[in-house]
């Protein structure tokens, strides 16, 4: 029986289909790009742990931030409160001791998840804060409420100023580390979306590599990708626009400016064609506070002007109406005078998101595009971020217009208080000791020969009198000088001088008026500087110089004495503070010890608003509601 004999070895293999090498090579590139859509997600996934963590940062900071703006309203409010009695400045502190409260509140939940370190610093801040209040505001208040003369004494005699120096140290100290948390948490959103960046182009290399094998991975892998890509780009980019704006809200500016930021801002984030910040009014119309143009589009902002009926079927009345963003396109069977116009202008689609201030709708923010419309709900999500910066500029600026006024009702106080006694001086002693002389000198004159001991005794009260009325006429004219008045600050400045027993060298600049509260801040700062020098420098001359440079009066005060003068060990110097500060102005004092004193002060001659309304127009009631 013979045995067939084996076939080929390699038969059984021609009837299996190899394995092609580009089907391997594809193969291949799947793990590879498995891992690097698992290492892209990691990256997304810190990405936005990055941006929630730049983002609370930066709310901690804002909150600081106000927390320190309304402990020194509500030091404001309670020493005007003990020093007047007035109930405005009672219902001022309970207003700004509610908002404290809810602000340190909003504050612990913002630090409730941080680090050990910044935990410590936060709760530090918050028991300098309270201690401040328990140890200095609340007896203050207390004995306020109570009445008498305590309440003055306790806040005139300046122990508190100590521990309010150093609070505004604390805060300085915590705003600077919390400012340096917030620029490390914003360098790790950097670079996470540097990360994610990278990964998504290797991903996406790879997928170009296998789409010659796989018609589905463009649309499995690549887009998804490049969306992702363009996520963390976008995410960065928005991260670095509200930093920017952040910073602006923490440095105090102007409304205005920070409209101007927040519109350009949101417009070169969205890439979007115009952007507008309205203010909603009390006559029912929306008025153009900031608004952006991209420099590749006609230039049509403002829109009809800057200001604009509130229409019953638009975005502005929609947004004001619902609190809530709206969108709309197709405006070409619109009716309203914005709509004709936005028809008019060519543009596609409009889009608001209102901006609230401490709780209520004060205005909103636009944006409006020519062609594309915007990603439903993602253009809203983006842009709630920025208003939310808008409504903490407004309320910071009410904040700080809100201490001013207070201060220069406190200063128009002081001055209204010392005019009256001058006249009450004037017309009320002055008068009657003049009339007691002159009696004292008909009887002088009365007296009958051979009684001369009694005419000496008469003449000499008379002349007792004559240095009384000399003195007091002296205290008169320290209250309020009538040569100021009368003849202005040159020759009301030349006359302190005459008076002052170390020589003075004075130098004015210009001539002419000023308004009445400038040049009594001014005489104030000089009169109070040459009684320093008196009394303590042990100076041989002062130099006084007074200019007027940009609607700015500046005056600078030196001496050649000792030198060591401390703003917190006088309430003389701390009244000018108040004084100087109360019209906008700014006061510096340098005095190195054994070097003399320097006191700089500068006062706007016309105060600058804050540009809430514009350029030219001031400060609105943050909670205005139309």
């Amino acid at each position: 029986m013979r045995v067939p004999a084996p076939g080929p070895r390699w038969s059984v293999a021609r009837r299996t289909r190899p394995i092609s090498a580009p089907i391997l090579i594809g193969g291949a590139m799947v793990l590879p790009m498995i891992c690097a859509f698992a290492l892209l997600f990691a990256a997304v996934t810190d990405l936005r742990g990055a941006d929630a963590a730049a983002r609370r940062s930066a709310a901690v900071l804002t909150s600081a931030d106000r927390l320190e703006r309304l402990m020194l309203s509500l030091d404001e409010d309670t020493r005007a409160l003990a020093l007047t009695g007035a109930p405005g400045f009672r219902h001022a502190y309970d207003a700004d001791r509610a908002a404290f409260s809810g602000e340190e509140a909003r504050f612990a939940r913002l630090t409730a998840g941080s680090g050990p370190d910044e935990a410590r610093r936060a709760g530090e801040f918050v028991r300098a804060e309270n201690a401040y209040l328990r140890d200095q505001l609340t007896p203050l208040v207390n004995a306020a409420r109570r009445g008498g003369a305590g309440a003055r004494t306790l806040a005139s005699d300046g122990r508190g100023l100590p521990q309010l120096v150093s609070l505004r140290e604390r805060s300085a100290g915590f705003e600077a580390a919390q400012g340096n948390v917030a620029a490390a948490s914003a360098r790790h959103a950097a670079d996470a979306a540097h990360r994610t960046a990278i990964l998504a182009s290797v991903g996406a290399a790879a997928a170009l590599l296998l789409v010659f094998f796989v018609a589905f991975l463009p649309r499995a892998v690549i887009r998804p990708i490049r969306h992702a890509a363009d996520l963390a780009g976008a995410l960065a980019d928005e991260q670095r626009a509200l930093r920017r704006v952040a910073t602006l809200v923490a440095c105090g500016v102007s409304p205005a400016q920070v409209f101007a930021a927040v519109a350009t801002e949101v417009g070169r984030v969205l890439k979007v064609d115009y952007t507008v910040i309205i203010r909603f009014e009390s006559d029912e119309t929306a008025l153009v506070v900031g608004h952006w143009s991209d420099p590749r589009v006609p230039e049509v902002m403002p829109p009809l002007g800057g200001r604009w009926p509130i229409e019953e079927g638009t975005v502005t009345a929609e947004t004001r109406g619902t609190e809530r963003p709206a969108r709309m396109k197709n405006y070409e069977r619109a009716t309203s005078a914005i709509g004709v116009w936005t028809h008019q202008a060519g543009i596609r689609c409009v889009v608001g998101c209102p901006v609230k201030v401490e709780g209520r709708v004060w205005g909103a923010m636009l944006i409006l595009s020519l062609d594309e419309e915007p990603p439903p709900g993602m253009a809203e999500a983006r842009m709630r971020d920025f208003t939310e910066l808008v409504g903490t500029a407004i309320v910071s600026a009410q904040g700080r217009s809100d201490l001013l006024a207070s201060r220069a009702r406190v200063v128009a106080a002081a001055d209204e208080s010392r005019r009256r006694i001058e006249r009450d001086l004037h017309d009320g002693a002055q008068q009657r000791l003049v009339t007691v002389a002159l009696r004292l000198r008909t009887l002088e004159t009365a007296v009958a020969p051979g009684q001369e001991r009694l005419r000496e005794q008469l003449s000499g009260l008379v002349d007792d009198l004559s240095g009384v009325l000399d003195d007091l006429q002296e205290v008169s004219r320290g209250i309020v000088p009538p040569i100021l008045g009368r003849s202005g600050l040159g020759p009301a400045l030349r006359s302190l001088s005459r008076r002052s027993p170390v020589g003075v060298r004075l130098n004015t600049g210009f001539t002419g008026r000023l308004p009445e509260r400038v040049e009594v801040a001014v005489y104030y700062t000089v009169a109070e500087a040459l009684t320093n020098v008196a009394k303590h420098a042990r100076a041989s001359e002062v130099r006084v110089d007074l200019i007027l440079e940009n609607r700015t009066v500046r005056l600078s005060v030196h001496d050649d004495g000792c030198g060591g003068a401390d703003l917190t060990r006088g309430s003389g110097l701390v009244g000018l503070k108040d004084r100087v500060e109360a019209l906008g102005g700014s006061i510096e004092i340098i005095s190195p010890p054994g070097s003399g004193t320097s006191i700089l002060v500068g006062i706007p001659v016309e105060p600058a608003d804050d540009g809430a309304e514009g350029p030219d127009r001031p400060v609105p009631d943050a909670g205005a509601r139309t």
